[in-house]
């Protein structure tokens, strides 16, 4: 497409679409188009000289609800600080502090509900693999006391049969000197008679 086509193509749209307003208004194509300029510069006039609203002719804050017009709020002559008053008044109303609950922060996260008599799947098992452990702790105690109680008694045992061997030592030791004694005193005799 070329400039040309597209300036027609406008050009085209624009004048079909002010046909149709003034087909509406009921401007006809009778009138000139003087008249019809002259209308459109006393609107553009009335719009100019309509007086600039200041802070001093805006309402009390305090007075406005929801359904106060705020619009004039929003002219060149009110201050940022009491046009920010006004939106402020503006959106604290119900009407714009709807929840859709789609928003996650939305809820409090903070408090939560008391399980109360539900018990999940994983908390059943981990109840059951915590009794396991504590039964095989368990074991592992009677287990250790019982190896603890085995050696006590082999110890007492290996000093009782220590003691019965030193006692049986003693007394073979006892029975040999004897022997030894009983031995040495006949044998002087054996001896002197030998030399007699």
């Amino acid at each position: 497409m070329t400039e040309d086509s597209k300036e027609s193509v406008l050009l085209r749209w624009s004048r079909r679409k002010q046909e149709a307003v003034q087909s509406t208004t009921g401007v006809g194509e009778d009138e000139p188009k003087e008249t019809q300029a002259s209308l459109d510069t006393t609107a553009s006039t009335e719009t100019e000289t309509a007086p600039v609203l200041t802070d001093a002719d805006m309402p009390p804050i305090e007075s406005l609800d929801e359904n106060s017009d705020f619009s004039g709020f929003m002219s060149e002559g009110v201050s940022d600080e009491l046009r920010n008053l006004a939106l402020r008044k503006l959106f604290k109303a119900p009407v714009f502090n709807i929840r859709d609950g789609l928003d996650e922060y939305d809820e409090d996260y903070t408090f939560f509900e008391k399980l109360g008599d539900v018990v999940t799947c994983d908390m059943k098992h981990h109840i059951e693999m915590k009794e396991q452990e504590e039964r095989e702790a368990r074991a592992l105690a009677a287990e250790q006391d019982a190896e603890g109680e085995i050696e006590a008694m082999e110890a007492i045992e290996d000093d009782e049969d220590l003691e019965a061997m030193e006692r049986i030592e003693d007394a073979d030791i006892a029975d040999k000197k004897s022997e030894i004694v009983s031995n040495a005193d006949l044998q002087p005799e054996n001896n002197q008679s030998a030399d007699k």
